[in-house]
């Protein structure tokens, strides 16, 4: 078995795929469907109100520059329906998030603890090479995976969307400030996966040592009375203090590892708020644009950016998730190695 965590191949993914496909054919599938019918509903909508406050907010300000009060008070109006909307809207899509999240969460605990139990898992995995602690990856990592995976998906369709829709928009305030969106993602993407690759490795292997840690010391007090008389707390006490130390070694090289990603995207996120006004604000002075199209270019350009620079924004989630799918890739492995029967 190769070095675990250390890749996350196409047959880690096939599994997961394979999972999603049978809970969306299970009788649970039915509702799932439903919820993300609405969630698609509702993401077409967020989209349809940001691009709609875009305008407004555009027209809202030209109107303060042009000393417009009939056009201030319809637009502060519409600013206020707007709002309105948007967080009717938002709150209904986290809500059918979650419910969704939990719906899947619910199956697959089910069936994965079903199958551990019925075919007797736990005898037959408690010698199986490179897979430890199992309940870690049937409890911590499989509501990782449900609530991340679908996070991840809703994420990369709402940012679909909404590069689609303000592409549009920036385009038609500058095609040099689309461009410049568009080649500022791109190198920023670049530059993070190669801050932050060894993040896979690390989260992974920070889970197991979470684990063993706590395994240990559900050990101790179990077999405290056994400690006791064996006067084995010396050598209780040096395992624990191991397994300490091995923990918190590895979770040092994480923080390292997220302070230079940190430097680099707090000074990326930074530079979205310049950009724009670098770009468009020696229109306005020119006379080329009105005065709301500035705040318009930076609210279009900082959400384009947001949809092209997940990998940016979510690294560190993007890490954890493709070691908790690359944990439960290989209990599922060795899962159906040990129920499978044996040759004689």
């Amino acid at each position: 078995m190769s070095e675990p965590g250390k890749d996350v191949n196409r047959k880690t993914f096939h599994r997961l795929i394979k999972s999603v496909a049978m809970f969306l054919k299970s009788p649970a599938g039915t509702s799932a469907r439903w919820l993300l019918a609405a969630l698609l509903v509702l993401m077409f909508a967020i989209n349809a109100m940001n691009v709609a406050n875009s305008y407004v907010g555009r027209y809202f300000m030209s109107a303060i520059e042009g000393r417009d009060s009939a056009g201030f008070a319809r637009y502060a109006w519409l600013y206020a329906g707007v709002f309105a909307g948007s967080t009717m809207v938002g709150v209904l899509f986290r809500f059918t998030e979650e419910r969704l999240g939990l719906l899947w969460r619910d199956w697959l605990t089910r069936r994965i603890a079903g199958l551990y139990i019925d075919n007797q898992l736990y005898l037959k995995m408690a010698g199986t090479d490179g897979v430890s602690n199992p309940d870690q990856r049937m409890t911590e990592d499989v509501r990782q995976l449900t609530t991340t995976t679908l996070s991840f998906l809703l994420m990369i369709l709402n940012g679909t969307l909404a590069a689609v829709s303000f592409s549009g928009v920036l385009w038609t305030i500058s095609p040099r400030l689309f461009l410049v969106a568009v080649l500022y993602a791109a190198i920023g993407s670049a530059l993070t996966i190669w801050l932050g690759r060894p993040l896979v490795r690390l989260n992974y292997q920070q889970a197991d040592r979470e684990a063993d840690f706590r395994t240990e010391l559900i050990n101790t007090t179990r077999n405290a009375k056994q400690i006791a008389q064996a006067g084995q707390g010396t050598d209780v006490r040096q395992r624990l203090m191991d397994r300490i130390d091995s923990l918190v070694g590895n979770l040092r090289n994480i923080i390292a590892i997220n302070r230079n990603l940190g430097f680099f995207t707090t000074g990326y996120n930074y530079m979205i708020q310049l950009i724009p006004a670098l770009i468009v604000a020696p229109m306005f002075i020119r006379g080329d644009v009105e005065f709301g199209v500035i705040g318009q270019s930076t609210m279009a350009f900082a959400t384009l950016l947001g949809a092209l620079s997940l990998i940016i924004t979510q690294f560190q989630a993007i890490s954890s998730y493709a070691s908790v799918v690359s944990r439960l890739g290989e209990f599922s492995e060795a899962a159906e190695n040990a129920s499978a029967p044996s040759n004689p």
